[in-house]
């Protein structure tokens, strides 16, 4: 079966299209001064991205372009990431909390059976009946064509 993933290079931009429209969004929505709101809409937005997307190198880079989007354009202006207070830094946790609920969500969603499937037989269910008093047992195929067993 060939492999159908997206490239990492094709998820990234992705990723950063979504921050750019979330961050954009976060600034229309919420003043200034209201860095948990806007910190939400961009926690939101990684952490849908981290339950659809499976690349984890893709997840990191567009969780860190959120993080530096957030610093640089939501709590400061002109994108300067210098000079920030260290509780501007701290709401970044929350990005990085959101990224890894996504992706631990996507990781049980996968390894989930889908609905309709049968179940997988249990490690029980594979062991060898024992056998009746009645039943003869066979150990081999017949060794000649008298159809004489070998044990």
């Amino acid at each position: 079966m060939p492999d159908v993933r997206t490239p990492t290079g094709i998820a990234i931009a992705a990723g950063a299209v979504l921050v750019v429209g979330a961050v954009l969004l976060a600034a229309a929505l919420f003043p200034p001064g209201d860095l948990s709101g806007r910190v939400f809409v961009l926690a939101v937005a990684v952490g849908g991205y981290a339950a659809l997307v499976p690349d984890l190198r893709a997840l990191a880079a567009v969780t860190v372009l959120a993080a530096l989007t957030f610093v640089g354009f939501l709590a400061n202006r002109f994108g300067e990431l210098t000079g920030a207070s260290s509780t501007v830094w701290s709401y970044t946790a929350a990005i990085a909390l959101a990224a890894l609920l996504g992706a631990g969500y996507r990781s049980m969603r996968s390894s989930s059976p889908a609905s309709g499937m049968p179940p997988r037989p249990s490690p029980t269910a594979l062991v060898p009946r024992p056998l009746t008093p009645d039943a003869e047992p066979v150990v081999a195929p017949p060794d000649d064509p008298s159809g004489r067993r070998a044990a």
